[in-house]
């Protein structure tokens, strides 16, 4: 079962006294909000459980938008839509959408009926939409900064109910986050449920509260290399006497300095997205004032400024791990969007295991995973192996094994080091090719 905390309706059909009525009968009593139906169609309905501290409420013709809170949760928005069928009014709808997206924030999302697809991709059925007819709803959804919540189940949430010849499916009913809603809830996902009730299908849409994530793994941060003290820190950590084989002393090494840069790193203060905000308004609180009085303290603020924005871009940079994409090539929105969208992408949200079980906690996925691939590279005695073996050809001659079995030198092991892209995934210890080459 689910206990959602917002129910939202569209298509009620019915006039606000008789939706009123319902709600109380129900315990709602002044928790929703509702849009009269205009005609013989339209009409909406959301509730909301006691749990929701209310801020503020806006509603149009089709859309109702809340400003809440959940109990030790930041304030977000949550904007509930059933767009026209019509394509100039939807095109209108668009624009108002996007004109009222200005006083949401950075925290929302967005869930419901769009009347509109991406591509053929998202229909069924019935004749193929020429290209040019997604073009508008594909703007849109970019003009709005916003990335798809992943959809679990079914890929189509409508259906036209009729027989096998005529039979239609489209994916008409999605929910959108911003990237700051995403990035604080990267486990989000919405589940496409099959109803007999309505042409439609219900979404419930989670914003994935489940605390069982993995402890988050050390990742060397490039913008440590510029920063005062940081050469200091990794020499002095390397120079800590280790004993042992020369593989478990470079180990040991590298561990030593990884403890040393996470309690140096802790010093100071690496959000530079607070910092760039915080110098955004010294900028702007000079402006207003005279620049000419302030010329030195303005000049400083916006060099401060261009190095901050350029440690976040950095930092985006080397999560995106682009190798067609050189820094300063583009800004950190496009880096923050592109790791958003591989995270999603990679995510594991559910697993069928061997036995037909249906996995959905983070710990039994993980476990499952793990468990598989222990397995898989065990062995589990002899079958006769030898017999097939003499039929392989041999590819390895007697000079090339000569050559794989020399001592490996060290400058061969710099080349390798140093040929690798720097921004590459970082092996167990956590330190990237780039720490190695910048030393």
């Amino acid at each position: 079962s689910h206990h959602p905390v917002f129910i939202f309706l569209s298509e009620t059909k019915k006039p606000n006294a008789f939706v009123k009525t319902i709600c109380k009968k129900l315990g709602f009593e002044d928790r929703f909000s509702l849009v009269d139906p205009q005609g013989q169609g339209g009409g909406l309905l959301l509730l909301w459980e006691p749990s929701v501290s209310i801020l503020h409420i806006q509603s149009t013709s089709f859309y109702i938008a809340i400003h809440f809170q959940l109990a030790n949760s930041e304030p977000q928005w949550g904007i509930f839509v059933y767009l026209s069928t019509n394509k100039s009014v939807r095109i209108s709808q668009w624009a108002d959408l996007e004109a009222a997206k200005t006083g949401w924030g950075d925290l929302w999302f967005v869930s419901g009926d769009w009347n509109d697809l991406c591509s053929n991709v998202e229909k069924e059925g019935g004749n193929p939409r020429p290209y040019g007819s997604f073009l508008g709803f594909n703007s849109f959804i970019k003009n709005m900064d916003m990335e798809e919540i992943k959809m679990l189940g079914h890929q189509f949430t409508w259906c036209n109910n009729r027989t096998t010849e005529g039979l239609v499916e489209e994916r008409l009913d999605r929910a959108f986050g911003s990237l700051d809603w995403h990035q604080a809830f990267p486990n989000a996902t919405v589940l496409n449920k099959a109803t007999s009730s309505s042409d439609h299908s219900i979404l419930l849409v989670d914003a994935g509260s489940q605390k069982d994530r993995k402890p988050k793994r050390f990742h060397f941060d490039k913008r440590w290399v510029g920063k005062e003290g940081f050469l200091e820190v990794v020499s002095a950590a390397w120079r800590i006497p280790v004993s042992g084989t020369p593989f478990f002393k470079l180990k040991e090494k590298v561990k030593n300095t990884r403890t040393a840069l996470l309690i140096w790193s802790s010093k100071f203060h690496t959000q530079n997205q607070l910092i760039i905000a915080s110098l955004t308004q010294k900028l702007e609180d000079l402006r207003a004032q005279n620049i000419a009085n302030n010329w030195d303290d303005w000049n400083n603020t916006r060099i401060d400024l261009q190095k901050a924005h350029h440690q976040e871009e950095l930092y985006w940079n080397q999560k995106v791990r682009l190798n067609w994409l050189k820094h300063g090539d583009s800004n950190s929105n496009f880096f923050h969007a592109y790791t958003l969208q591989r995270r999603r992408k990679n995510a594991i949200s559910r697993l069928v295991s061997s036995r037909g079980e249906e996995l959905t906690s983070q710990s039994a996925i993980q476990s499952h995973i793990s468990d598989f691939y222990s397995n898989l590279f065990c062995s589990e005695g002899s079958w006769g192996g030898d017999s097939v073996l003499h039929l392989i050809p041999r590819s390895i001659t007697s000079d090339m094994n000569t050559s794989l079995m020399l001592p490996v030198e060290e400058e061969e092991v710099k080349t390798a080091l140093f040929s690798l892209p720097p921004d590459k995934s970082p092996g167990e210890e956590g330190m990237s090719a780039f720490f190695y080459q910048h030393l």
